[in-house]
């Protein structure tokens, strides 16, 4: 695939105030890519995680309060993206937790602020993605959905919200009358996870449409790469099954304390040649259907139309086989990129101007 030529909606500054290590630090980024060169625990992945939680409005492996650095109260993330100014600040003053976006100056809720500046991360522990916990899967689905779509942002929090509300009501039952309780939460709840369901049905389905000959041009041949989602519930339609279940397995989610079933708990299986990925495949067979799964985040990205997403890589080439690293390079032209690595030589081939952050051992 040809590089595409980087659009001006790209991220030409970072400035860092109490951000992990950084006590106050400013970076600069080229359109097309910059490398953040140094040694182990010298502020690399701090930058690039301030980069991330200016995107997502939280951290990839962390906690907000653990973000501050040590003996401060808040810290302050502010990026010149597109020409206009993106600012996150986060607070612990006062024993009250406190988190702003402004976009210009001005005010902005945190839910309207995803999706402004949208990113696809790339770390070592993506590469337990198909893998690992059915959580970080859920994550995956979830937070593409949520950068592309605000709508889908909205219906997993009043997802989220609701049940919080029903789990409330189970750990806390001391009447015989629960089900009358519990019925009108019950219908909420299955209407919101009926949209979530199908939000990430679709999604699932572009990926699928894609996975195969994403998989081909990084190995050289397909290997029937396909992603099936398991929902909690069995049966036809899965609104009327998930209200159905809901109401069969009150005895058990009494005894439970929590809801069992929903959104919250399901998961995908990748299947490699018709059959789960982590029975049959190889662990470069698996490095290469988790390389293809980001791509097609992008692809994602890209289909809905407006600015490239940034995308961050962190020190994921050490991890990857020459001709995987290889691909990645010819495939990140077009996009800004922010790379993280020891060694300038591990991303050898990179094309075109780009630009050198050092970071050192005191950063």
């Amino acid at each position: 695939m040809p590089a595409r030529a980087p659009r001006p909606e790209t991220v030409s500054s970072l400035q860092l105030t109490n951000f992990r290590s950084y006590q106050s630090a400013r970076f600069e980024f080229t359109p097309a890519a910059t490398l953040v060169v140094g040694p182990n625990a010298s502020g690399k992945t701090n930058l690039l995680e301030g980069l991330y939680v200016l995107a997502a409005t939280k951290s990839f492996r962390a906690r907000d309060q653990e973000l501050v650095r040590h003996g401060q109260d808040y810290f302050r993330l502010a990026a010149v993206y597109g020409g206009s100014e993106l600012a996150l600040g986060f607070s612990t003053a006062d024993g009250r937790q406190t988190k702003q976006v402004t976009a210009g100056g001005v005010k902005k809720s945190l839910s309207s602020h995803i999706g402004s500046l949208r990113a696809v991360l790339f770390e070592p522990g993506d590469l337990y993605l198909v893998v690992g916990a059915p959580e970080r899967r859920r994550r995956y689905l979830d937070f593409m959905l949520c950068q592309g779509d605000r709508r889908y942002l909205g219906v997993l929090n009043q997802y989220r919200r609701v049940l919080r509300q029903r789990n409330s009501l189970l750990a806390g039952f001391q009447t015989g009358r629960i089900q009358d309780e519990i019925f009108a939460w019950d219908v909420k709840l299955t209407s919101l996870a009926g949209d979530i369901y199908d939000a990430r049905q679709r999604l699932i389905s572009f990926i699928n449409e894609r996975a195969d000959d994403l998989y081909a041009q990084v190995a050289g041949a397909g290997a029937g790469i396909e992603l099936k989602y398991l929902p909690s519930v069995a049966g036809g339609g899965y609104r009327e099954s998930f209200i159905a279940e809901l109401q069969q397995n009150l005895t058990s989610d009494l005894a439970a304390g929590f809801t069992t079933i929903g959104p919250h708990r399901e998961d995908f299986i990748t299947l490699f040649a018709g059959k789960d990925i982590t029975a049959v495949a190889s662990r470069g067979e698996v490095r290469t259907a988790v390389l293809v799964l980001k791509l097609a985040e992008l692809a994602f990205h890209e289909s809905g139309g407006g600015a490239p997403p940034l995308l961050l890589l962190d020190d994921v080439f050490s991890e990857l086989d020459q001709s995987r690293r290889r691909f990645l390079m010819r495939r990140i032209g077009g996009y800004q990129t922010v790379i993280t690595t020891t060694e300038a030589d591990a991303v050898k081939g990179l094309k075109g101007d780009y630009g050198v952050i050092k970071t050192g051992a005191t950063a």
